[in-house]
């Protein structure tokens, strides 16, 4: 019956976060825990997956399961992985070579008005598969809003993301045979915990297959938990497996790490893995010691490991409390202006409508007006129709003397309209090309904004990143996507190389 009411709970919060403005932003930064991610269509999957997952158990503890189920499915299982995750690091070695991409940097992708971005560990190549399934089935369209990977349709062979969506659909039919075959081996005390355990790392692998890739924190946590788990059946065979295996596990995730240390000598790229991997394994860890508390002996052991994983975990949840809730919950003061970026083809919010016009172009028009009266920030969200983890139009310009900002980084022009190219610069920004290479229409980038205009940018303040701190960098680069598609070119990779800020 547990698993019923699992299944219910997670139908119904998946309603609630399609449906409910307020649920979607308050659940968000905890869900977005599970799924590694900012992005809502993570946690639709997550919810969805898992309403039917635990459907499922619920269906075959009736008809009766048992290890019969796992015999025949994790052969192919494993190999479906695998390819999948051959599939997505090609397709990504495949776009940096094309480009002569340096291979441990963010390199933003923009096509038209569409966006996506590649990092090593987070790999964005490999989503393309979203696209080329929604044209062939005629709604690629319906994916217009979200990052689907068409921005990579000129560069990535249409191999890739062909074998990628095999992969994703037979590892998805296969864990349904699996999970069972895993949660009923378990005794039934354990099967809740166990079951739960399997619904994030199975979720995990299908993510990252479509989503991350093979160096992905999350995928190399969930493939640790899968092996394990479906080798075993109970806590006594989990600790005799641990002991005979601890060595593999070790010599990996050293070579793993070793490897990122390589692509990345900043260990940029490491330290990212094991910050994130650190709280995934902790979650993990925590659900199966919770799960299995009444098998361990040691009682000032357990107690004390179990203590120290939930201080972490409440340490984490705060962090991410203050990193995407309460910058949002601030009360703006009066005064405070606010400016609104509008692209001239979608539907302007109606508190704009008849206000102030601060800046006006050809393709964009920047809406300005001051606050009569204290407002909280996500309110102002709420009454402008903008998305807190999507937003591209909403800056927060503070009062008073603001520095200017500013960002470096190399540009690749790769579709221009016409063969010569003229950059007519806006008086409310200041843009430097020096060229790099012109026959490949390769150049290094500077460019300031006027903070008249453009909100503050955190990332040269060298302090904590918030997501309100983001949208106003995806501000500037969605203002600057509109800005070269306008002069002619419709397509480029932008590669950050840093942030700068001067008076």
């Amino acid at each position: 019956m547990i698993f019923l009411l699992f299944s219910i709970l997670t139908l119904f919060t998946l309603i609630l976060y399609g449906v409910s403005f307020s649920f979607h932003f308050y659940s968000h930064f905890i869900l977005s825990m599970f799924v590694h991610g900012v992005s809502g269509g993570k946690v639709y999957f997550l919810l969805l997956y898992a309403t039917v997952l635990f459907f499922l158990l619920f269906l075959r503890r009736r008809r009766g399961s048992g290890p019969r189920w796992t015999r025949w499915a994790g052969k192919p299982f494993v190999f479906f992985v695998v390819l999948g995750m051959v599939a997505s690091i090609g397709s990504y070695l495949h776009y940096i070579k094309t480009y002569s991409l340096p291979v441990e940097a963010h390199h933003y992708h923009f096509k038209g008005i569409y966006n996506s971005v590649n990092y090593f560990p987070h790999i964005h190549t490999s989503k393309l598969y979203l696209y080329q399934m929604g044209h062939l089935l005629g709604f690629e369209q319906a994916l217009k809003n979200m990052d689907d990977g068409r921005v990579f349709v000129d560069v990535i062979p249409a191999f890739y993301p062909y074998v990628t969506l095999c992969s994703i659909l037979s590892v998805i039919l296969l864990s349904l045979f699996l999970v069972p075959g895993i949660v009923y081996r378990w005794e039934d005390r354990n099967q809740t915990g166990i079951s739960i355990l399997c619904v994030l790392s199975f979720n995990s692998i299908v993510k990252c297959l479509s989503d991350g890739g093979p160096f992905a924190y999350d995928f190399l946590a969930a493939i640790g938990i899968l092996h394990v788990l479906m080798c075993t059946k109970n806590p006594e065979e989990v600790k005799a497996f641990l002991k005979r295996r601890w060595k593999v596990f070790f010599w990996v995730s050293f070579g793993i790490l070793s490897l990122t240390c390589l692509v990345d000598p900043s260990f940029g790229i490491v330290t990212y893995t094991l910050k994130n991997g650190a709280v995934i394994l902790n979650i993990h860890g925590f659900i199966y010691l919770m799960t299995i508390r009444t098998a361990l002996h040691n009682q000032w052991l357990k107690w004390i490991v179990l203590t120290a994983l939930a201080l972490f975990l409440s340490y984490t949840v705060s962090m991410r409390y203050s990193t995407y809730i309460k910058p949002f919950l601030v009360y703006l003061d009066v005064g405070t202006e606010i400016h609104y970026f509008e692209y001239k083809d979608g539907h302007l919010p109606g508190r704009l409508e008849g206000g102030h016009v601060k800046f006006d172009s050809s393709f964009f028009r920047i809406y300005s007006f001051s606050l009569e009266k204290r407002e909280k920030v996500l309110d102002l969200y709420r009454t402008l129709g903008e998305n807190p983890y999507r937003n591209r139009h909403i800056a927060l310009i503070p009062s008073g003397k603001r520095r200017a900002y500013g960002i470096f980084g190399r540009f690749i022009f790769l579709t221009l309209e016409e063969r010569e190219l003229v950059l007519r610069v806006l008086n409310i920004f200041d843009l430097k090309l020096r060229e790099e290479d012109l026959d490949r229409k390769s150049f290094y980038g500077e460019i300031a904004f006027d903070p008249s205009y453009f909100p503050a940018l955190s990332h040269a303040e060298g302090e904590k990143i918030t997501q309100l701190d983001e949208n106003h960098k995806f501000v500037m680069y969605y203002f600057l996507n509109r800005f070269f598609h306008q002069a002619g070119v419709k397509e480029y990779i932008l590669t950050p190389m840093g942030f700068y800020r001067f008076n």
